[in-house]
């Protein structure tokens, strides 16, 4: 007799709102040392609380983040993002961007977002900027050096027209 393995996914309601729980976004950005290293969690700190910060809430657990800087008045950027990985790849990354940028479309042209580029061979970050593909960012440069990442870390620019 054969046994079926069945996986059911549970259905989550997931809320993106408006944040100021830095401590819990600091907490996930932790739980992915891939991405985020320690200058960069406490840079991470000063502009949670000081730039327009969202959540995604799972049962009011934080389950994912994103945080946008405004650049000019046409542009605005996503400096930080994270999902706390129990939760990766269950569309909560979209719905933090798709949502989100809902907001912004009255008041912004362009939304953008700087990543490892495709010179650096790491997975992970390939994985991140097939994301951003996915989710219709353009690759507009990918060998720029980014005077706060090194010269070790070349940084790919990516837009959304909005």
């Amino acid at each position: 007799m054969f046994l079926k393995k069945y996986v059911y996914r549970v259905a989550m309601k997931i809320q993106i709102k408006p944040s100021d729980d830095v401590d819990s976004a600091i907490l996930i950005a932790r739980h992915n040392p891939h991405y985020f290293n320690k200058a960069g969690i406490k840079k991470m700190k000063s502009d949670l609380s000081t730039n327009i910060f969202f959540g995604a809430f799972v049962n009011e657990d934080m389950a994912g983040f994103i945080n946008y800087k405004i650049i000019n008045a046409k542009v605005v950027e996503i400096i930080w993002m994270a999902i706390e990985p129990k939760y990766q790849n269950q569309g909560i990354g979209t719905r933090l961007i798709t949502e989100t940028l809902k907001r912004f479309l009255n008041k912004y042209k362009i939304c953008q977002v700087k990543t490892l580029s495709e010179i650096d061979p790491d997975q992970q970050y390939a994985r991140a900027r097939a994301f951003y593909i996915k989710m219709k960012f353009i690759s507009l440069d990918s060998n720029l050096l980014h005077p706060d990442w090194g010269k070790d870390n070349p940084c790919q620019i990516f837009i959304k027209l909005l």
